[in-house]
C-alpha cells in the first residue's frame, strides 16, 4: 500500500485511515465520486481532500 501523488483513478479501489475500502467510478471537475462497501449511494469529494484521506490500494 503507497500512498500516491496522482489524480485518483476510475475502478481503483483506495482505502481510508480505518481501512474502509472505496471504489471510484469517476473523476471530473476536479470532484471524485466513489461507493463505499456496504453503502449503496454515491459519495463525492474534491480531489484535494481524496487524496489527503484515501491511499490507493495495489491489486
Amino acid at each position: 500500500m503507497v500512498k500516491t501523488t496522482s489524480t485518483p483513478l476510475p475502478n481503483h479501489s483506495y482505502h481510508d485511515a480505518h481501512g474502509q475500502m472505496v471504489s471510484v467510478t469517476a473523476v471530473a471537475h476536479n470532484r471524485v465520486t466513489f461507493y463505499r462497501e456496504d453503502y449503496q449511494f454515491p459519495c463525492v469529494q474534491p480531489i484535494e481532500r481524496f487524496m489527503k484521506e484515501y491511499t490507493e490500494v495495489k491489486q
